[in-house]
């Protein structure tokens, strides 16, 4: 009987050393604590891509749907995150250009293994950038002087913006119009836009380019088309070798080219004077030109999802100031030196489509400026028809909202109807060429990035009530 006696108070003190035990533990662990927040306090997001806010703990937690969380006083249901349990997710559904606070009260989530263990209260206050506004889009360009011919291009672009986008076609690098001709014989109409490059500038003029003869851009204008010129600016390695390329490998130093005094500094200003020399052959003509230079120079991005190390082109590898820079240096002497009047300023932004919203503000960051830039354009290569909104939205909030956006490059056109219907506003788009081993243009190649641009797709396209082909083209733009 004794032993019988003294078995509960063993038992108690065991049950009192346990508790005591627990007690310390409780006393020694780490609070929750909230180790990171996907949208910042203060922030600017864009709705389109903000669908959720992720709150980073240091356990494994759960959510007490009871706690009341709240997205602008509407009550909203977190849940835990199935990569990762220790990340609680909010959902949101955003509109464009509005002022959000979300409320956590605390107690909202807890440690999932010890419910006594409650995070604290959290609050985070943003907003969404502007979306498609048209009355938000500058009204005139940038340059004060600018011809009468650009600015008619200019207001009959701005008055097609939302509506209807330009259909466009990139010619051969030997100058020339036959993509636009193929496309007419394919659909029986001519596109609204054709792009020319002075890729060969180092070459002209010989036999076989020749940057003199702007029969090509005046086929087009007089036949009431746009024309766009961009500039794949190529460089030597060294002092005194031959010039060889644009790329990113080439030693060409971007940063020595914006210094007085050196050799790649005479390298640019003869270049700038000899393409103001050609430019300033269609200004006399009275060609208007849409003028794309620097595109892409942020190829540290890869515009197909995965990232890449590097810029792809001397004229981005040393980041963005340095191509702001050089972008300004352009600008000046092509406007303020060589009076070219004639210019529509395009800006190329290049948008990823990972982690596309924490690249905003790297964009914001390589954007020359609004008094430097006309529009603002997008080069987007994929294997499908789909609308681009994700791209559109952040080409749009870059200059939020005060620039027109373009697809200033792409290989299979995306659907205009489906992108209207997304609340893309694409103001015009621009296939690049293809050929075959014997030179020949082609409609689209095996390359699931221009398979889908078929004869009868072309046909589509340039038939669709959404796109502006050369024969709807006004003719007082002149």
């Amino acid at each position: 009987m004794k032993f019988l006696k003294t078995i509960p108070a063993v038992l108690l003190m065991a049950v009192a050393l346990v508790a005591c035990d627990d007690d310390e533990t409780m006393m020694t662990q780490t609070p929750v604590t909230l180790r990171s927040q996907s949208i910042a306090e203060g922030a600017s997001v864009l709705a389109g891509m903000t669908t959720q806010l992720t709150l980073s703990y240091n356990y494994h937690m759960a959510v007490n749907e009871a706690a009341g969380v709240t997205v602008n006083g509407t009550a909203v249901t977190p849940t835990i995150d199935g990569a990762d349990v220790k990340n609680v997710l909010i959902p949101l559904e955003l509109e464009a250009g509005t002022e959000y606070t979300i409320s956590v009260p605390a107690g909202a989530f807890y440690n999932a293994d010890n419910s006594s263990m409650t995070a604290g209260a959290f609050t985070v206050k943003f907003s969404t950038v502007n979306g498609l506004d048209k009355s938000l889009v500058t009204t005139s360009l940038v340059n004060g002087n600018a011809t009468q011919q650009a600015k008619n291009v200019y207001n009959f672009l701005l008055e097609q913006y939302t509506t209807r986008t330009l259909s466009g076609v990139m010619a051969n690098v030997d100058n020339d119009n036959e993509f636009a001709d193929l496309v007419n014989t394919t659909t029986g109409k001519y596109p609204a836009l054709t792009g020319y490059d002075f890729i060969h500038l180092a070459y002209s003029p010989c036999d076989w380019v020749d940057y003199n003869n702007i029969t090509p851009a005046q086929t087009q204008w007089n036949n009431n088309g746009l024309v766009t010129y961009m500039w794949h600016w190529n460089t030597p390695s060294n002092e005194g070798d031959a010039v060889d390329t644009y790329n990113a490998n080439s030693d060409f130093d971007i940063e020595a080219a914006l210094t007085e005094g050196t050799w790649q500094h005479d390298f640019i200003m003869a270049d700038i004077a000899e393409v103001a020399g050609y430019l300033k052959l269609l200004q006399d003509a009275g060609i208007p030109v849409i003028w794309r230079p620097l595109h892409e120079a942020a190829g540290n991005y890869d515009l197909y999802g995965s990232m890449a190390d590097g810029a792809w082109f001397w004229w981005g590898k040393k980041g963005p100031e340095a191509t702001k820079q050089l972008w300004k240096l352009l600008y000046d002497q092509l406007v303020n030196v060589h009076g070219l009047n004639n210019l529509i300023w395009v800006w190329t932004v290049q948008v990823p489509t990972e982690r596309t919203e924490e690249y905003l503000d790297d964009a914001i960051a390589a954007y020359p400026g609004d008094e430097y830039v006309d529009i603002i354009g997008v080069d987007i290569y994929a294997d499908n028809i789909d609308s681009k909104k994700l791209q559109f939205d952040f080409a749009t909030a870059v200059a939020d909202g005060k620039k027109m956006v373009t697809l200033s490059e792409c290989g299979n056109v995306p659907n205009p109807e489906t992108c209207f219907m997304s609340g893309e506003a694409w103001s015009w788009f621009m296939v690049w060429y293809n050929t075959d081993e014997d030179g020949n243009i082609l409609l689209n190649t095996e390359d699931a990035n221009y398979s889908l641009n078929t004869a009868e797709y072309w046909s589509e396209l340039m038939d669709s009530e959404y796109v502006i082909t050369r024969d709807e083209m006004p003719g007082d733009l002149k």
